[in-house]
């Protein structure tokens, strides 16, 4: 088995130069339409990472101010519930206070002594006492 001699001739050797050739202008061109898309890729990948980079200071931003927000918030609360703390305090107090009053009304209490009682324990006790004025010396 032998190959059949390919005859290299006039006509045959430019119809392989010219297919040859046709391919090589064909993956020139290709080759500079892949380089124009690579550069738009890397035009486009700048942007976007200058586009993250700007997100990212804008949630470092926000999360600054939302933890100042926080802040505030919480310092709010604190006061207020010292302030409602203080005013539980008080009130619980008041109410002790007026439980005691009703406690001490509603125990009975001794009868005061009579008003005769009273008037002679206080002449007994004129009585016993000299009257300066009296004195004979």
């Amino acid at each position: 088995m032998s190959l059949p001699q390919i005859t290299f001739d006039l006509p045959m050797l430019k119809l392989v130069l010219s297919i040859v050739g046709g391919l090589l202008l064909i993956s020139m061109i290709r080759i500079l339409f892949l380089l124009r898309t690579n550069k738009r890729l890397r035009e486009g990948t700048e942007k976007m990472e200058k586009q993250v980079l700007a997100q990212h200071n804008q949630i470092l931003s926000v999360r600054q101010d939302s933890n100042a927000w926080r802040g505030d918030i919480q310092r709010m609360f604190d006061a207020f519930r010292a302030e409602f703390s203080k005013r539980l305090e008080e009130s619980e107090q008041r109410y002790q206070d007026i439980q005691q009053r009703i406690t001490d009304v509603a125990t009975p209490k001794p009868p005061p002594p009579p008003a005769a009682v009273l008037a002679e324990a206080e002449e007994e006790a004129s009585v016993v006492a000299p009257v300066p004025a009296l004195a004979i010396s």
